[in-house]
């Protein structure tokens, strides 16, 4: 069984989950828009084991680095949009005036890959259309789409590497 936490993060207001397995209490983030006080506190003391990644760009990997060096979770992304994670053209970040904090990937998943919490099992399914390398996560009967879907919305296609096809 997992439990979710859900907060809105950083000047775009992006989505971020927690996901605990109850059983043991290991935890994974689904993007990590920023490393503040309050994305440190949304995490807590939990026994953090991953940062699942929807996608590459800047607003759902900026505070990677940071919360990885203070968790020693692994960083989960595709092959397509890992990348995204070294370089601030590929992240949109240069085109923003973001800055970046460039890190790499721990582990490389893709369509109907399982990735193991704790006693709980997470299913990765491939939804290229916002990057390339986008990723939703099904775990129980939630699903995580970070940008591929927005409310009331899909989501955005029209940037590098997307596709509406």
């Amino acid at each position: 069984m997992l439990d979710v936490k859900y907060d809105v993060f950083g000047s775009l207001e992006n989505n971020c989950y927690l996901i605990t397995d109850t059983a043991t209490g290991k935890s994974a983030l689904v993007d990590c828009t920023e490393d503040s006080q309050k994305m440190r506190s949304f995490i807590g003391d939990c026994e953090l084991e991953y940062i699942l990644l929807t996608h590459g760009h800047f607003d759902h990997i900026a505070g990677v680095k940071g919360i990885r060096e203070l968790t020693d979770a692994k960083v989960v992304i595709s092959s397509e949009d890992s990348p995204m994670l070294s370089s601030s053209k590929a992240s949109l970040a240069a085109f923003c005036g973001a800055q970046q904090n460039n890190t790499v990937a721990d582990m490389i998943v893709g369509d109907g890959d399982t990735i193991t919490l704790g006693e709980s099992t997470i299913k990765v399914i491939s939804t290229p259309g916002h990057t390339k390398g986008g990723l939703c996560y099904i775990c129980d009967d939630k699903i995580f789409t970070g940008d591929t879907l927005f409310f009331c919305s899909c989501g955005r296609t029209d940037f590098p590497g997307g596709s509406s096809a």
